[in-house]
């Protein structure tokens, strides 16, 4: 026979779940989006003490068309005092913080590095250690990318310095194409 509380602690847990990351969702993956924020893992552990979500194990947060994948993926909560229990009360999204091979993914860009920080109070992901950044063909490398989610203002900076070293901030662009319809009349080029 099952005991009743080997049920009812998984359904605490989800409960528990639902009811930390519902807090005022002021977290934001993707530019203005007031979107659900969807998590998935392997594991997920609360701490409640410490207002926090530790999601392990292939972790992936969804938030309209953007996506932030990791190794682990840690949600905080801002602290509210203390519940009718006594125990910690938690209030809305503080910061997110991802760690080991950290994807950041939206229509437009693909960043990779080995942590990142989203904070709510700043509007910023800071990605560090061995960043690189794809748009298109376009390609640039550095150690620290701090990208303001809100204007997409961007910052790549590296560790090294000086001209000729290896490990500087690094950027590959490729030039448009031309549009081979663009500004041509029907006709072809025009011979006044």
């Amino acid at each position: 026979m099952i005991s009743s509380a080997r049920i009812q602690r998984p359904v605490a847990v989800a409960a528990l779940l639902c009811a930390f990351l519902a807090g005022p969702a002021a977290a934001q993956l993707g530019t203005g989006s007031a979107a659900p924020i969807d998590i998935t893992a392997n594991e997920a552990e609360v701490i409640n003490s410490k207002c926090v979500a530790i999601w392990r194990g292939d972790a992936e947060a969804l938030q309209a068309g953007s996506r932030l994948r990791a190794d682990t993926i840690s949600v905080y909560a801002h602290p509210k005092g203390s519940g009718p229990n006594g125990q910690p009360a938690c209030g809305g999204t503080d910061r997110i913080v991802a760690d080991g091979h950290v994807y950041y993914v939206t229509a437009q860009q693909n960043a990779r590095g080995d942590h990142a920080i989203y904070s709510q109070a700043s509007d910023e992901i800071v990605l560090t250690g061995d960043v690189i950044v794809v748009q298109g063909q376009d390609v640039v490398r550095g150690d620290r990318l701090t990208i303001n989610v809100s204007t997409k203002e961007a910052t790549l900076e590296s560790h090294v310095t000086g001209a000729g070293k290896t490990g500087r901030v690094r950027g590959v662009f490729y030039p448009a194409k031309p549009d081979q319809g663009a500004g041509a009349k029907s006709g072809g080029p025009s011979d006044e």
